[in-house]
């Protein structure tokens, strides 16, 4: 009966005290074996009087008290309610109860694995297992041809003297985009955040958010040897050829201790266990049960409106 104050039981809660008439008078009389009530066509059962109990705290006499209201309330919307509604309603509260049972069955499962954990650290680095990192703006003149290398390399510390004097990164990208490389191309860009094994991410309205991908270590490496917004590196040499970096700003590391993890990432564990539960549960299902759909679906769905 947890959850029981959803919208669907409010609904039923508004039609089944529709028309402000008194309740009926309780009476006792002979039911059914493991039933505990009746109310109306609605049997209530003993081992439901025991999950309210367990769930609310309560005495069995109250928590028999609650079933039999919602017993009440189911009967008063079956009443009240369009031909086939009070079937779709029933449905959504049993998928939902089921997919609640799903939850606390994951939570039965144990604590969190480390094998969980890990995944989810993976893939939630930047907020739980973030190293240090540096946003930089740079200018690189780019070379593939290993044959090629000396006179890259004296082309990228003809950028480096060219951009030297930049004091700002908008500058030092005007002072890139004009300088005229001998045979090479010359890209400059400002950039995401970048850790020293290469990972990136940048700012997003909700905080921080990784970015797909990663950069080359060698560049990656020599970003994170800058320590102050401002300062220019030396050439670098990386896959891409010979880059000049400027660094506009450093993050410090965010890395959550281990004995916090399992508490924090827990919730994400359980709601996934709970998850590959319910997938593997459809798949079993689906087999077992003929799924029709109207003919015409496909023009029914593209007059639904879908909300901005």
């Amino acid at each position: 009966m947890k959850g029981r104050r959803s919208h669907a039981a409010a609904l039923l809660l508004a039609l089944g005290c529709r028309g402000g008439s008194a309740p009926p008078a309780t009476t006792t009389s002979a039911l059914p074996d493991g039933m505990a009530a009746r109310a109306g066509s609605q049997l209530v059962s003993a081992a439901t009087v025991e999950r309210v109990a367990a769930a609310r705290g309560l005495a069995p006499r109250a928590a028999a008290d609650l079933a039999v209201a919602d017993a009440l309330f189911a009967e008063g919307a079956r009443a009240s309610l369009p031909l086939g509604s009070a079937g779709s309603i029933e449905r959504a509260a049993a998928a939902r109860g089921l997919l609640e049972q799903l939850l606390r069955e994951a939570g039965q499962a144990g604590a969190p694995t480390q094998a969980e954990l890990s995944e989810l650290v993976r893939e939630r680095w930047v907020d739980v297992d973030r190293p240090a990192a540096a946003r930089t703006t740079h200018a690189v003149v780019l070379n593939d041809k290993p044959e090629r290398d000396a006179a890259a390399r004296a082309e990228g510390e003809k950028l480096a003297l060219a951009v030297r004097g930049a004091t700002t990164d908008e500058e030092l990208l005007e002072l890139a985009k004009a300088f005229k490389a001998d045979g090479f191309e010359v890209r400059a860009e400002a950039l995401p955040f970048v850790t020293p094994d290469g990972r990136i991410f940048q700012r997003a309205e909700a905080g921080l958010r990784a970015r797909p991908g990663s950069f080359d270590v060698d560049f990656a490496r020599a970003a994170n040897a800058l320590q102050t917004p401002g300062e220019l590196g030396p050439l670098t040499k990386s896959g891409f050829g010979y880059h000049v970096i400027r660094l506009d700003e450093r993050m410090p590391s965010a890395i959550v201790p281990a004995q916090e993890l399992a508490s924090l990432l827990a919730p994400d564990v359980l709601a996934r266990r709970a998850g590959k539960a319910r997938r593997e549960l459809l798949d079993k299902l689906r087999p077992a049960s003929a799924v029709q759909l109207e003919r015409s679906v496909d023009d029914l769905l593209g007059r639904v409106k879908v909300a901005p």
